[in-house]
């Protein structure tokens, strides 16, 4: 086998300069204090160390979350492109630079997204005070995979919940499994 570290290093190499052409197509993000201070967060405390752009970039969350820029004392996403790359736009339609973390973007995003699928999360709305994809009705949840298997078919606040028997008994966790009812919204 030849010399693996030289190719990862091409790679990661590669990564970097994707990201940062795209999000040097955005207007740049107004400088913080420092490098390591952004001015939506309280600066590092004085014995902490803050990331760098390449420890932010190499971390799992860059991938995964867009949180790919030092943002204070953690990673957060620099710009569009950091959430539109990451997997939590595919998976949660959140594919829009919010404050410290990528939010849903659209509603067109959350019918995109697999969690819609699988979870009924179709509709744009609110968790915690950030914008994010929600199951809006009943119609949402039965067609979602997680009813079929998991017998989360009733909506309930903003989620997909197994609220009935009748729920968990059409469901694959029943039938295979032997937990067929309702207990805090999920079949056992």
């Amino acid at each position: 086998m030849g010399n693996l570290g030289g190719y990862t290093t091409l790679k990661t190499m590669l990564i970097l300069v994707v990201v940062f052409a795209a999000c040097a197509a955005e207007p740049p993000i107004p400088p913080a204090a420092s490098a390591c201070y952004s001015p939506d967060l309280a600066p590092c405390p004085t014995a902490a160390s803050c990331p760098s752009t390449a420890d932010c970039l190499a971390h799992v969350g860059c991938a995964s979350h867009g949180l790919c820029r030092p943002d204070g004392w953690q990673c957060g996403p620099g710009c569009a492109a950091d959430c539109e790359t990451a997997l939590v736009c595919r998976w949660h339609g959140a594919c829009k630079r919010g404050p410290s973390v990528c939010v849903a973007s659209s509603e067109l995003a959350c019918q995109k997204s697999d969690f819609c699928r699988w979870q009924g999360l179709c509709h744009l709305g609110q968790r915690d005070g950030l914008p994010a994809c929600v199951a809006a009705s009943d119609a949402d949840c039965t067609v979602a995979d997680q009813c079929l298997q998991d017998g989360a078919c009733s909506f309930v606040q903003d989620r997909c919940v197994a609220a009935t028997g009748k729920d968990c008994e059409k469901s694959k966790i029943c039938t295979v499994y032997g937990k067929c009812k309702a207990d805090s919204g999920v079949c056992k």
